[in-house]
């Protein structure tokens, strides 16, 4: 059984904070989806909206809409408690960092052997080639620093 190695402290938000990151969640999925839109798939009227917008906090059915028309509607909220949400069955990006690297690394060294299109340069084509690779393995590298900065961070004793 896996063990945190950091003790996560508590973050306690005053109400005017917490509405504030729930409607950075909100103002995203309207620019997404268009304020009629968004509204109308969280069950709302959007002179409704327009006063959560401004002050009112929605109710948990309201935010619980929201998770299911936009899945990333809560991340600063949760980036602000130190939490993120994933699916139940989903895999860590970094379950297999080490066949990720080595996937990128193969991917590189053709695209800069000599015989390649751009020779020892690598073209749009084959960067574009390695884009998936690449944002995956960003996202574990954005993971693992993550980890390092939590583990620097000042902890205080209880």
């Amino acid at each position: 059984m896996l063990h945190r190695t950091v003790v996560g402290e508590k973050r306690p938000l005053s109400k005017p904070r917490l509405h504030a990151l729930l409607m950075e969640g909100w103002s995203r999925a309207i620019v997404k989806l268009g304020k009629g839109a968004f509204a109308d798939k969280i069950g709302v009227s959007v002179p409704a909206l327009d006063k959560q917008l401004t002050g009112s906090m929605p109710g948990f059915d309201v935010i619980d809409a929201a998770l299911d028309v936009c899945p990333t509607v809560l991340d600063e909220y949760l980036r602000e408690k130190g939490l993120r949400l994933v699916d139940q069955e989903a895999v860590c990006d970094t379950d297999d960092a080490s066949l990720l690297i080595a996937r990128l690394l193969v991917k590189l060294q053709e695209a800069e052997h000599p015989d390649s299109p751009g020779g020892r340069s690598v073209t749009h084509s084959e960067l574009l080639g390695m884009e998936a690779l690449i944002r995956q393995l960003h996202g574990a590298s954005g993971n693992w620093i993550g980890q390092i900065e939590a583990l620097r961070r000042p902890r205080s004793v209880a």
